[in-house]
């Protein structure tokens, strides 16, 4: 291994160290935060629905822009495609902190989550030869060179997995989980590219994520709400343009996705949960969770995962766990076709 490889990897490290240490060392801090100020929920899923603190994605924030900041000092340089990306995902979480506060219907929130985007448009603008935009690449076929059509979904990039994070964020340890997947399926080709910004993009996420999971997991001790599920999104997508992974990121993405359409198709469009009047799922005894068979009740995977038969939130969440999996090992095949075309 020659010096400059041990550098980054020495880099990459302290990068990750940073982020997940900050993260894991604040949600004691988040969870005291969310409690002081009523920053509360009920878990739906359990026996007496027991309060448990929300906010809970501002330690992930915190771990993403911890870990930007040790890239910074550490480098003694600014990346470009780290600031948009650090950006995308801040803004992201700044649109979840909103929407918590004040209660934003499922159009506008989709809408501000579209402009989220923003920073993309606005590295490629400034510094077009850092950030390029328009030419993925496809398994086989290599890289494209799109104009219009590329511009024209480039705002769903961010959007699109920014709200589907956000609606599989049901159970606890499923948003955490699916999407530590979803990274590691950008990571492990990033670093076989040599696409170090994207590789270092993938860490902040990764280690942001991993300091938040233990406090997530079944019993959870906080929620992330819409701050930490929108931004970890953001982040996905960010990576995804910025890495020129996009065809890898939306099979990464492929269990979010699915509930998101399942989601959108039975209620009839974008609806707020709270808009919603019937639940996807009914909790029996000794929180044991159940598909909810009422025609009102929304499709979700965990429906179709619980069509079989009920299950405990644990085992159900490890259902989940498995698919991600699934989809993981799916992206990083499709990854290895972009590499041996």
């Amino acid at each position: 291994m020659d010096s400059a490889l041990n550098d980054l990897v020495l880099k990459g490290l302290l990068v990750f160290l940073a982020s997940f240490s900050s993260s894991f060392l604040a949600m004691p801090k988040v969870v005291d935060f969310s409690k002081k100020r009523g920053f509360v929920g009920r878990d739906v899923h359990k026996d007496g629905q027991p309060i448990v603190p929300e906010m809970g994605g501002l330690g992930i924030l915190l771990g993403v822009l911890v870990g930007f900041l040790a890239y910074c000092l550490i480098s003694l340089e600014v990346d470009v495609c780290l600031v948009v990306f650090t950006s995308c995902t801040l803004a992201a979480g700044a649109i979840g902190v909103l929407d918590y506060l004040r209660t934003l219907r499922g159009a506008l929130k989709a809408l501000l989550t579209v402009i989220a985007c923003a920073p993309i448009v606005v590295g490629w603008l400034l510094f077009p030869s850092e950030v390029v935009i328009g030419r993925p690449e496809l398994p086989f076929v290599g890289r494209l060179r799109l104009t219009i059509v590329y511009w024209a979904l480039l705002p769903l990039a961010i959007a699109v997995p920014a709200n589907a994070v956000n609606m599989i964020d049901t159970f606890n340890g499923v948003m955490p989980i699916t999407s530590i997947f979803s990274v590691l399926a950008l990571l492990i080709p990033s670093i076989i590219l040599e696409r170090w910004g994207a590789v270092f993009m993938c860490l902040l996420l990764l280690g942001a994520l991993m300091g938040f999971l233990p406090y997530n997991l079944y019993p959870s001790r906080v929620f992330a709400s819409d701050v930490g599920s929108l931004a970890v999104g953001a982040g996905i997508g960010a990576i995804a343009v910025l890495g020129r992974l996009e065809v890898v990121g939306v099979v990464a993405l492929m269990p979010q996705i699915m509930n998101a359409f399942y989601i959108l198709a039975s209620v009839g469009g974008l609806l707020e949960r709270r808009q919603i009047a019937e639940r996807p799922t009914v909790v029996l005894g000794g929180n044991v969770i159940a598909a909810n068979r009422s025609e009102g009740a929304p499709m979700t995977l965990a429906n179709l995962i619980l069509s079989r038969g009920p299950l405990r939130e644990p085992d159900l969440v490890k259902a989940y766990a498995l698919l991600s999996f699934f989809s993981f090992i799916l992206a990083l095949a499709t990854a290895c076709f972009m590499v041996i075309r």
